[in-house]
């Protein structure tokens, strides 16, 4: 077989692979409510004949960060069933969102997993002409829902990359595995899967993403610089009275808030390397006249390394508890969400470069960039590296309409098809 020209003509994809991704945009999902586009994908890949592991043969249960309610559950269900979501593969799913294609060659080899995740993120779409989405008419038809970080094109990828590899099995070793993975944006979903056993065994483990400041044509070999993060909710727990009749009875929650942000946002410098730490959100009271009962605080902490992270995690913990006693109010946290710092193995850098070699819509190469933020695939890419494996991220280049979660975000769909042909090559590189 000529990989080359098997590769070539993989552009035969390129109308399906623009639609798949318009499906999906249309019916984004946020995190671990992904019910349509996971019952689509399950159903997709067994048409090919593909194997599916599924539900709790992916999901460890003991690390469902920011998990949705009973109704919300069940809301997100009956909605993609009356989107379209097959009914029968929706009951097989269960609660769990989320798949894993395993593809076996039949012949001893690597055992290679490759991740794709299909969140969107918590936004409402700019609907206004002059959009593609909007001008072409698929446009997210979920409210407060958009794929504005690209997953919709990761999850396309994804399942073509199935698609070809159904094809080409006969000529490759090992096993591969395509893991479609949840509930990214928050960093909450990775863990699980981490931790679920599907990764034991793996030799090799690749992930991507497109864009992230990279143009269609461009292709970053190896992320590094991964900031681990924690995400964190508060609530501060104060006293109510009249503001204006006694104040002194009561103990002003918004006011410790406020104290405690202000303090941690000065307590984040570390000379060993980046820190950050950012109270996104605060919310509480209940009336100008009366002395707030309760504040609420989101906001997270991220360091080049989980020891600086956690540095940074402990002063934001102790701000909240002093302001808290500050003001006579208690104060409860809850993690939301996790990512640890990860670099990826120069080791693979060989098999990534002769892999875009063979796709000439690549037009320039860089070995190695920095990420500069978070990702929940680190927490894969650590589990494999655990046991002796090799982990590599990459960034194929997709130029944007706007920044990654903006409503205006769109990539260039061009982009759909290199990361196709490139995990195509890089995989033969490997697997041959």
């Amino acid at each position: 077989m000529d990989i080359t020209t098997y590769i070539s003509g993989l552009d035969r994809y390129a109308d399906a692979m623009r639609e798949q991704r318009r499906d999906f945009h249309r019916h984004a999902e946020p995190g671990w409510r992904e019910f349509y586009t996971s019952a689509k994908l399950i159903g997709q890949l067994r048409e090919l004949g593909i194997s599916v592991k599924l539900g709790k043969e992916i999901i460890n249960t003991e690390y469902l960060w920011s998990y949705p309610s009973r109704e919300e559950l069940d809301a997100s269900i009956e909605h993609a069933k009356q989107q379209g979501a097959d009914a029968e593969i929706l009951r097989e799913m269960g609660d769990f969102t989320g798949a894993c294609a395993v593809i076996e060659t039949g012949r001893p080899g690597p055992v290679v997993a490759l991740r794709f995740d299909i969140d969107c993120n918590d936004v409402q779409e700019n609907t206004q002409a002059g959009r593609i989405p909007a001008d072409e008419g698929f446009c997210s038809e979920n409210p407060g829902c958009m794929h504005a970080c690209g997953h919709d094109g990761h999850g396309t990828m994804g399942l073509f990359v199935c698609r070809a590899l159904s094809e080409i099995k006969e000529e490759l070793s090992g096993t591969i595995k395509v893991i479609f993975q949840p509930a990214e944006e928050g960093v909450r979903g990775a863990k699980s899967v981490a931790e679920s056993g599907i990764l034991d065994d793996v030799d090799i483990f690749l992930t991507s993403h497109l864009g992230m400041g990279w143009k269609t044509g461009e292709l970053v070999g190896l992320s590094e610089g991964f900031l681990s993060t924690t995400k964190i909710d508060a609530e501060i727990i104060g006293l109510s009275a009249h503001a204006g009749a006694s104040p002194q009875d009561g103990n002003n929650a918004i006011l410790a808030a406020c104290t405690a942000a202000l303090a941690m946002h000065t307590a984040c410098q570390d000379s060993r390397g980046a820190s950050r730490i950012n109270v996104g959100t605060i919310r509480g009271g209940s009336g100008r006249n009366v002395v707030a009962e309760n504040a609420y605080l989101q906001l997270e902490t991220r360091g080049e390394t989980a020891e600086i992270e956690q540095n940074v995690y402990r002063r934001a913990i102790d701000s909240l508890e002093g302001a808290a006693k500050m003001f006579g109010c208690t104060v409860k946290t809850e993690i939301k969400g996790s990512a640890a710092s990860s670099d990826s193995d120069l080791a693979l850098e060989p098999y990534i470069s002769a892999g875009a070699a063979r796709v000439p819509e690549i037009t320039s190469y860089t070995q190695k960039s920095a990420f500069s933020g978070s990702e929940d695939a680190t927490y894969l890419m650590a589990k494999v590296q655990s046991h002796g494996g090799k982990a590599a991220y990459m960034c194929i280049g997709s130029t944007i309409a706007a920044p990654h979660h903006n409503n205006k975000f769109d990539l260039d769909e061009r982009s759909l098809l290199i990361g196709l042909k490139l995990y195509i090559s890089i995989l033969w590189e490997i697997l041959h």
